[in-house]
């Protein structure tokens, strides 16, 4: 997630820069295709490209308008999981003893390592194989790549470690744990009746949670919405600077200071028109998947380090780990 003021523009154009070189490289066509002998005056009716500007931007804006709520959901849920692990330290720390609180804490603090390293497993829909993508996250590291869950989870589980790292979904088989030590603490009377309860909710919660960020995991924007959103900016923008040519010819016959430049305004207008409309495009595509690890996305790394700092600094423990801090305004 980007936290600073604001994106540089400098740094936006070198990301878009792709689509600015091919609206110059069609433009220049348009060009040369309106004044070439045997084809001169070849254009496209500006009707036509302005009815299609006008769908193209119907279905972008109701693109990107999804792909905003599907970000919001997935930060909504790591906000929940957040309040609810303060909740479930402050549960295990008053009414348990110490080892005890001690271990089921340090099994939650391995539940949201485990959902972390899921949530970033790459994903054939994704963007971060894009080129562009590629370049930018050289900006910035994610936390998972330096790292692996079994390096993580040995130090958190002990001897319960490699029985969950051979579960096929870690993430359930810790919670699965957590519930069954809860049964067993409540059935040994050591857990009252009513923070039994509590707990059990938590549990349910976490559930909830994990389930939320499965489904905009698993399930991407669907892909109808997302090709047919692509494929019309495209379509719109190659035809663009077909359609603009005519005006631009038009006003060089006037005379004046342009005179027979005018035409080659073309490919300036073009490409800034065609550039704004491809680079929606390319923001939304990007940012439809919230967890893939992208300089938008949410900061679940971050998010987790600060819980488990949290938790622990609550159990009276030295040499805490440092905050993720963000890395040229890029919080992962």
């Amino acid at each position: 997630m980007y936290v600073g003021r604001s994106y540089k523009i400098v740094d936006f154009a070198l990301w878009s820069r792709r689509s600015v070189i091919y609206m110059v490289v069609v433009s220049g066509l348009a060009v040369a295709a309106y004044r070439l002998p045997g084809i001169a005056g070849f254009s496209v009716p500006w009707s036509v490209v302005l009815v299609l500007g006008t769908t193209v931007s119907l279905v972008a804006g109701f693109k990107n308008s999804q792909v905003f709520t599907r970000s919001s959901d997935a930060l909504q849920a790591f906000t929940q999981i957040t309040a609810s692990s303060r909740l479930w330290s402050n549960f295990c720390r008053d009414f348990l003893d110490a080892p005890t609180a001690r271990q089921l804490i340090y099994r939650h603090i391995a539940w949201m390592t485990a959902l972390r390293f899921s949530l970033r497993r790459p994903m054939p829909w994704e963007s971060m194989a894009r080129a562009a993508n590629i370049e930018y996250r050289r900006r910035y590291r994610i936390h998972e790549d330096a790292s692996s869950i079994a390096d993580e989870l040995r130090p958190l589980l002990a001897e319960q470690a490699e029985d969950v790292l051979k579960s096929p979904q870690p993430a359930i088989a810790l919670l699965e744990l957590q519930s069954v030590q809860v049964n067993a603490l409540f059935k040994d009377t050591k857990l009252p009746p009513q923070i039994y309860g509590e707990l059990t909710k938590l549990i349910r919660d976490f559930h909830d949670q994990q389930a939320r960020c499965d489904r905009i995991k698993n399930n991407p924007y669907p892909r109808q919405y997302a090709i047919v959103s692509s494929m019309f900016v495209m379509i719109f923008c190659t035809l663009l600077p077909f359609g603009v040519v005519p005006v631009f010819a038009d006003m060089g016959k006037l005379g004046g200071a342009l005179g027979s430049i005018a035409i080659w305004l073309t490919i300036p207008f073009s490409t800034l028109l065609g550039w704004a409309y491809m680079s929606l495009d390319q923001v939304g595509e990007s940012s439809a998947n919230p967890f893939e690890g992208n300089a938008n996305d949410v900061p679940i790394s971050q998010i987790c380090r600060d819980i488990e700092i949290e938790l622990r600094s609550g159990l009276g423990e030295a040499g805490l780990p440092k905050p993720l801090m963000p890395v040229n305004d890029i919080a992962t």
